[in-house]
């Protein structure tokens, strides 16, 4: 995995770099030593999980289930949700997730798939307390005691922590439960058990993913590493005016992906008046829409283009007798449409990040997870504001009640 920031050096100067780049060391030592903003909510840092207990219960689910129904919002579903689109396993489509919705033409299409076939739940929730996650748990808990009467011993899987309605409720219905660590935030949980049980379930092998994430905390340890050359480019950008980052891609594979980076950054740098807004594109599509704005409108925007360098999936225009293009593939028209797109905003200024990553594969996933939540962790420190708590969050909620 790469950051190429050759559409990004003309808006930056040596002398600001330098000069951010010596707030990030600070920071750095800070949040190695867990003395940072946020430190008492860095167990996400450690990457320590029990992945064979997991491996284990996720084959019992498997060996006794046709579809899975994974009930979250937020961190308890978007990390699994971008992880499980990203690699496309082999158990891809019995996973479904419900919860961060309450749609009721979107129930009752879930409620078809499950018609004559096994089901098992995981409900994944710190304390079960959000409406959305009760309003679904009593929703599904009645779809199942039709289904199956009041046998559901075997049918649900808790993870949750360790207090709470939902750990509670857990225990009086005898479901097994996995521990949500206290000093985990949602948004960081995706390499805990919040993120790894449905992506074991859905036929990744967690290990690599595992090993991908501890070579990103490796490369974390160098001051120059990608993670935090990211961040402190970021930072100079909010202070030049650009105010929103467009993540972009050219695979629907990444659409969830984004959709888990954009929660990941809005949570954890949106508060104090402060932070950067982050939104998302995906290209072609939006070059022929929002693409005349990125390239002739007001420039409060930078993007940033995720790509992936030797996807596997391709598709060759075959028929060389009568060619419509000169091309020979998609994945090269692709590639030539980031080129051009590239230099064309960078000409009319707008800066542009491209990450470039291998393949599609367990490893440059936990390269790539552990990359933003490092990224995003000494963003949110150079903009002087906690990563780990999201107190606007609790206003509606508190509304609501």
């Amino acid at each position: 995995m790469k950051f190429l920031d050759t559409y990004v050096k003309k808006f930056i100067s040596d002398e600001k770099y330098n000069d951010v780049f010596l707030k990030a060391n600070k920071i750095q030592n800070d949040t190695l030593n867990k003395t940072c903003l946020g430190k008492d909510m860095m167990g996400w840092f450690d990457l320590e999980t029990n992945i064979e207990q997991l491996k284990e219960h996720a084959k019992k689910i498997n060996d006794s289930s046709d579809v899975v129904l994974v009930i979250g919002i937020g961190g308890s579903y978007l990390g699994a949700l971008a992880s499980i689109k990203f690699l496309r396993p082999s158990n891809e489509k019995k996973v479904f997730f419900l919860g961060f919705s309450l749609d009721p033409e979107y129930f009752e299409n879930i409620f078809e798939i499950c018609n004559n076939k096994n089901v098992h739940v995981i409900v994944i929730s710190k304390s079960g307390n959000t409406i959305e996650i009760k309003a679904t748990l009593q929703i599904v808990l009645d779809y199942m005691k039709k289904k199956y009467g009041l046998h559901l011993k075997d049918k649900f899987t808790i993870v949750s922590g360790y207090s709470g309605f939902l750990r509670s409720f857990a225990k009086e219905n005898e479901w097994k439960i996995f521990d949500i660590p206290e000093n985990v935030g949602g948004r960081y949980s995706v390499l805990t058990n919040v993120g790894l049980l449905p992506i074991i379930v859905s036929g990744a092998d967690a290990s690599k993913i595992i090993e991908g994430a501890l070579y990103s905390k490796k490369q974390f340890e160098n001051i120059k590493s990608d993670s935090y050359r990211y961040a402190i480019v970021r930072n100079i950008l909010f202070e030049l005016n650009f105010n929103v980052e467009l993540f972009c891609s050219f695979s629907h594979r990444l659409g969830a992906f984004v959709e888990w980076i954009k929660q990941l950054f809005a949570e954890s740098e949106g508060k104090n008046g402060k932070g950067i807004f982050p939104s998302s594109s995906l290209f072609s599509t939006d070059l022929h829409s929002i693409g005349q704005f990125v390239q002739e409108g007001n420039k409060i925007l930078f993007e940033t283009i995720l790509v992936c360098k030797n996807n596997k999936k391709d598709i060759i225009l075959k028929n060389k007798s009568e060619p419509i293009l000169k091309f020979d593939s998609l994945n090269e028209i692709n590639n030539k449409i980031l080129n051009a797109v590239s230099r064309a905003h960078n000409e009319g200024g707008v800066p542009v990040n491209i990450i470039e990553f291998d393949e599609y594969s367990e490893f440059e996933l936990g390269n790539l997870l552990f990359f933003f939540e490092t990224s995003c962790w000494i963003s949110s420190n150079l903009f002087g504001v906690d990563p780990s708590n999201q107190p606007g969050v609790q206003k509606y909620k508190s509304i609501l009640n």
